[in-house]
């Protein structure tokens, strides 16, 4: 077997036992069951991003900043009118978690930049889910979740089949400009799927605010984390999941969607 058709059995393997399994989080009565698998979610992607950013860095400096960033995570989702407080003491706390091992003053502004930026591109972004969870509903946060998927396996099949020019080859090599229409057209597929079958209240101009702005922040997100893995000389931000990688890999670009939708169903809309 071909090792890129290999790899997306892999991954459509892992989506299989994993989305219902999200699914059921999601529709849980209790919501602070899907407060707790974004929380997992959040430790788990920032043990990976600290381990792009940060190598080599002391092991009580690495967890320090994950706690900060899950700590984040729960301040915003739990009491988002705070979120200032909450960003003033992440800027506190990551400095004073670096101080101690500032031996290589020259390099400090590198790591408070990855650490601090860290705390925020996970905690804060990701945050953003439990949010549209409780203020706009489990089947919004469904939607969002389904069409950056269906934007990731859009743009995949589209690059297979014709993809010839490339979208941002100096950071990832296997984006094309097809794929990136491919993925377009699967996101306004599945947004107008939703309205027809779980969402009724959606109207035309949702299904259209969501379907093409997240086939452009989606992507987004996900070219964010193809630069911090080519910075870091790495394929993966980790292992965990087969065929896609790690959890930062597979929710870089729902970070960026989560977040989009949040604003768009909650102030926006």
């Amino acid at each position: 077997m071909k090792p890129a058709n290999h790899n997306l059995l892999a991954r459509v393997a892992t989506a299989v036992v994993g989305l219902p399994v999200v699914g059921l989080f999601i529709f849980w009565r209790d919501p602070r069951g899907f407060l707790a698998l974004c929380l997992l979610a959040s430790v788990l992607a920032l043990v990976e991003y600290t381990g792009l950013t940060l190598p080599g860095r002391p092991l009580g400096e690495r967890v320090g900043i994950i706690l900060i960033g899950a700590g984040l995570f729960l301040g915003i989702a739990l009491r988002p009118a705070l979120a200032v407080a909450w960003l003033l003491t992440v800027v506190l706390a990551t400095g004073l978690v670096l101080l101690p091992g500032a031996d290589d003053p020259s390099c400090a502004w590198r790591r408070m930049s990855a650490a601090g930026f860290g705390a925020c591109y996970v905690g804060g972004l990701l945050a953003a889910l439990p949010l549209l969870h409780r203020g706009a509903g489990p089947a919004w946060v469904a939607l969002a979740i389904a069409v950056t998927f269906a934007n990731d396996t859009g743009a995949y099949l589209a690059g297979r089949a014709w993809g010839r020019r490339k979208l941002a080859p100096a950071i990832s090599p296997g984006k094309t400009v097809e794929g990136a229409l491919g993925g377009l057209v699967a996101n306004l597929i599945v947004t107008f799927a939703a309205r027809a079958l779980f969402m009724p209240g959606l109207t035309v101009p949702d299904c259209l605010w969501v379907g093409i702005p997240a086939a452009i922040v989606g992507p987004a997100g996900d070219l964010v984390e193809s630069l911090l893995k080519r910075g870091a000389g790495a394929k993966d931000s980790g292992r965990l999941l087969p065929g896609h990688g790690g959890i930062l890999d597979r929710i870089d670009a729902l970070l960026f969607t989560g977040a989009y939708v949040f604003l768009y169903a909650t102030h926006l809309r």
